[in-house]
């Protein structure tokens, strides 16, 4: 292989990473862009094909900020709230929206923040190793690594639905591995799916880039401290994982004697960046009672076999990778080894065990804890760089079983440093092999880590043609009714609150009338209330499973009540109770009728369509 001088092999480079960000920029527009132009005729493409409900909740404050709102509430409850959220990015976003309209806003940050992804994971690519070769490898499978969900894949649910169960079935418990699913945890799925997580993981990588330059470069203080108080408005579980990643971190600073005093103070002044947003969020979890609600939602991590699954082939090409320098290290790395394969497999053995709920107690969890920062101490080398990706990879697995209500949010771009370490195996395995050879193996090794990124890419495809998100009851696509309710509601001044039906999904049935594993078509009845809150800025009963508080018990009383027998003018009572002034009926004609009781009687049909209509509700 060719040397290169400094200038030339950052050149070289430079050129690749701002390929490969136009390239990413290119493949995650795809989906959107079908949809857009491909849309039925006389509907509308949402914008999302994935979590839709998610993304509806963002959508809402991004609907307040055009309105001019910097203070924002919760649009998916009709209880008292202060309205004090804060959120800079969706507010930003939402000025954006005042010309573009949320679905084109919404993609067009997603796929930007894509490609500022990849000049960002080169910035800490670079200081790993000086090597053309590790950089482009450890970019692309940065980008594109995942594990085995490929080979037990669905389109829908987080459990196992096949007949006959594959292989796999046992070792996972039935559950489906993280990859499948779980977005926020890999950095392809994120770039196909939310602009907020790829804002997150922009400014994960700036804060702990920042955290290792400061040692030598003062100015990188502004950078970390602004990063990581942006962090913490918008994504605040974030920092709670880079802050135990830099227990890790730090201790292995310490043990190789590279913890200044400067450094230290440097430091401490990223971290107090986050006060502000620290405080602020503190403020409003104290004052704001529906917010309390939502901070309280479980949210608990998988079984640690999904997640082993999820990043086995990464794991294992890291542990190749860190097996010959431990053995660097003498005795001492060889422990440290010893002790990663231990961690994992300890939790691989106690998962067994593990039904829902939290994995481990606290004192579990510390002890998890203290052995991830051992093992990081002992392998722990002479540059940072890999110091702070070692530390994140291996108190990262621990970290998501913290015993708090919201562990399943620090997943957040846990692929990222098993990647990185990822990438030395690869390079271990191509020592002394001849060209060909080396790129043969690095090819299939790149196809091999990045099948769950190829499943997602074609399963948002697949769910854009069945006009169904992975949720069931969403569509991808606003009818023509939809459109002009929202169109509608958007021009009626003060406070909206508006109920439709909760949605019932459409499972698809075998000739003889049984259900289809894993198989689901446009929704028989779409859940427009997400859809209205997120657009309109509307409130609604029930909306959101984490956004509504005892969302379920709400969602069974608003089905009761649009299917009860009871008289119009209980109804009207029933609905006044609830604080609904507007109603979204369906049209029972277009629905088959049956069940579909006729509501046009409640009150007055402000938009009359084929299949929905908008009933603004009599007192």
């Amino acid at each position: 292989m060719p040397e290169f001088t400094p200038i030339a092999r950052h050149a070289n480079e430079r050129r690749f990473v701002a390929l490969f960000a136009i390239g990413a920029m290119l493949v995650v527009s795809i989906p959107a862009l079908l949809a857009y132009f491909g849309a039925p005729a006389g509907s509308s493409y949402l914008g999302f094909e994935y979590n839709t409900d998610d993304h509806m909740v963002y959508a809402a404050w991004m609907r307040q900020a055009m309105d001019g709102h910097f203070l924002m509430d919760n649009r998916f409850t009709t209880d008292a709230q202060p309205g004090l959220t804060v959120h800079l990015y969706f507010f930003l976003l939402g000025l954006f929206a005042k010309l573009l309209g949320i679905p084109l806003a919404a993609n067009l940050a997603r796929i930007a923040l894509s490609g500022a992804f990849v000049f960002l994971l080169y910035r800490l690519v670079r200081r790993l190793r000086e090597s053309i070769f590790f950089t482009k490898l450890a970019i692309a499978i940065g980008v594109v690594g995942g594990g085995l969900g490929f080979l037990v894949w669905q389109s829908f649910g987080v459990l196992i639905d096949q007949n006959p169960a594959p292989p796999l079935a046992g070792l996972l418990l039935g559950r489906l591995p993280n990859d499948v699913w779980q977005p926020e945890g890999f950095v392809f799925p994120s770039m196909l799916t939310s602009g907020l997580f790829m804002a997150s993981l922009c400014l994960i990588l700036l804060s702990i880039t920042a955290y290792i330059d400061t040692r030598t470069r003062p100015k990188s203080v502004l950078i970390g401290a602004v990063s990581l108080g942006l962090l913490m408005n918008i994504h605040s579980y974030d920092v709670l994982l880079i802050g135990l990643t830099m227990v890790g971190f730090a201790a292995s600073a310490i043990s190789q004697k590279q913890l200044t005093a400067a450094w230290i103070k440097r430091i401490v002044f990223i971290t107090i960046g986050v006060l502000p947003a620290a405080l602020w969020f503190v403020y409003v979890l104290k004052n704001d009672p529906v917010f309390q609600a939502r901070a309280a939602t479980e949210t608990f991590s998988p079984n640690f076999r999904a997640i082993f699954f999820g990043y086995l082939p990464l794991m294992f090409l890291a542990l190749i990778g860190l097996a010959p320098r431990a053995r660097t290290r003498g005795p001492r790395g060889l422990i440290g080894l010893a002790l990663v394969v231990g961690l994992l497999g300890s939790m691989f053995v106690l998962s067994a065990g593990h039904q829902d709920g939290y994995f481990v107690t606290l004192p579990g969890w510390t002890a998890l804890m203290v052995v991830a920062v051992a093992a990081t101490v002992l392998l722990a080398e002479e540059n940072p760089a890999y110091n702070m990706v070692l530390a994140w990879s291996l108190i990262g697995i621990v970290a998501i079983y913290f015993p708090g209500l919201f562990q399943r949010k620090l997943t957040m771009g846990l692929s990222i440093p098993w990647a990185l370490l990822s990438a030395y195996g690869i390079e271990a395995i191509l020592q002394g092999q001849e060209r060909n050879g080396r790129n043969l193996v690095t090819v299939l090794c790149l196809i091999f880590v990045s099948a769950s990124s190829l499943r997602w890419f074609s399963r948002d495809l697949e769910f854009i043609r069945l006009n169904v998100s992975n949720t069931t009851v969403h569509p991808v696509y606003l009818t023509a009714d939809a459109q002009k309710i929202v169109q509608y509601l958007n021009t009626v001044p003060g406070r909206r609150v508006v109920a439709a039906w909760p949605g019932q999904p459409s499972p698809n049935m075998d000739e003889k009338g049984e259900r289809i594993s894993d198989s689901f078509s446009s929704p028989v009845m779409p859940d427009l209330n997400p859809i209205l809150a997120g657009l309109t800025g509307s409130y609604t009963y029930a909306g959101h499973w984490s956004e509504t508080p005892n969302y379920n018990e709400r969602r069974s009383t608003l089905s009761r009540l649009l299917i009860s027998n009871e008289s119009i003018d209980q109804k009207r009572k029933d609905f006044a109770n609830l604080g609904i002034q507007y109603l979204v009926a369906p049209v029972p004609e277009a629905f088959g009728g049956g069940s579909i009781p006729d509501l046009s009687p409640l009150g007055e049909t402000l938009v009359d369509g084929s299949q929905f209509r908008l009933i603004k509700l009599a007192p």
